[in-house]
């Protein structure tokens, strides 16, 4: 699959870039951001390893991210190794660090903060809070023990009581990090939008399971007991990402259908459609 990665720089890069040509640290910025860049050129290779479509990468005032389309509708497999795949850069590049400091490429001062800038940027960005990676593997995982839509609930609302935790933090240290304020005041936000466009995100997801729906069937086989006045949009919300379903009225469980018939009734009727009509 050809990937067309574009990339993309914030305008408060630009003013961050010149506050700290002004405090005197812009070598140490610039390395931080370059380290930042390698992190999110970790998940692009990961990605297009996978097979996913990359479609760009942002660098932020606070960091950076890598535009996926996939993120939620693949092979959970897939998602742990994109990402995980940041982190670990930033974990090669800490050996090489340790290594210029062993053999004296690197003075011990620089080889320091090389090592520790990459602690940090992999630490932060294994924090449970999405859309960083943490948030991210979080998310996955939940899947594997809610529905998918409650599993994604359940993440963005982890993501903001994290980013809270996180501002708190931040300013209850002896000399107030703002910095870390401005960091978590961000992923708020963002925690808040997705919660906000979780239907949406939801549609997507169906709609991508009914479009590869010879896929799905190839999935471990899910029974699901369900009640004959609930509607098709109800019952969607019973479904797990790794499995493929089939669902069952209760007190009558040998009038069953699959999930293939549940999402074409979910696209082509009305959303209060109830589920015993699909045994008509």
């Amino acid at each position: 699959m050809k990937n067309n990665v574009t990339f993309h720089v914030h305008p408060l890069f630009w003013v961050m870039m010149l506050f700290a040509l002004l405090a005197g640290q812009f070598v140490q910025v610039i390395t931080i951001f370059l380290l930042v860049l390698c992190h999110e050129v970790g998940h692009v290779i990961a990605a297009a390893a996978c097979g996913w479509r990359v479609r760009s990468i942002v660098l932020l005032p606070f960091g950076g991210v890598a535009e996926i389309d996939e993120w939620g509708t693949t092979q959970p497999l897939h998602e742990f190794i994109v990402d995980l795949a940041g982190p670990a850069v930033n974990g090669l590049l800490f050996v090489l660090g340790y290594v210029g400091k062993l053999y004296n490429i690197w003075s011990s001062e620089w080889a320091a903060f090389f090592m520790y800038s990459n602690i940090i940027i992999a630490g932060f960005n294994l924090l449970p809070i999405w859309p960083l990676d943490g948030g991210r593997v979080l998310q996955t995982l939940c899947t594997f023990v809610f529905s998918y839509r409650n599993a994604v609930r359940l993440s963005f609302c982890i993501g903001i009581a994290g980013s809270i935790g996180l501002i708190f933090w931040s300013a209850s240290q002896p000399v107030p990090q703002f910095n870390g304020i401005a960091v978590a005041c961000y992923l708020l936000f963002l925690n808040i939008m997705a919660y906000r466009k979780l239907p949406f995100h939801y549609l997507r997801f169906l709609l991508m399971r009914h479009e590869g729906i010879e896929r799905i069937k190839k999935l471990p086989v899910r029974s699901v007991k369900v009640a004959g006045h609930q509607t098709v949009f109800e019952i969607t919300r019973k479904i797990k990402r790794s499995h493929y379903h089939f669902f069952y009225i209760e007190n009558r469980p040998y009038q069953m259908f699959s999930e293939d018939l549940l999402l074409h009734h979910y696209f082509t009727h009305p959303p209060n459609y109830a589920v015993e009509h699909l045994l008509r």
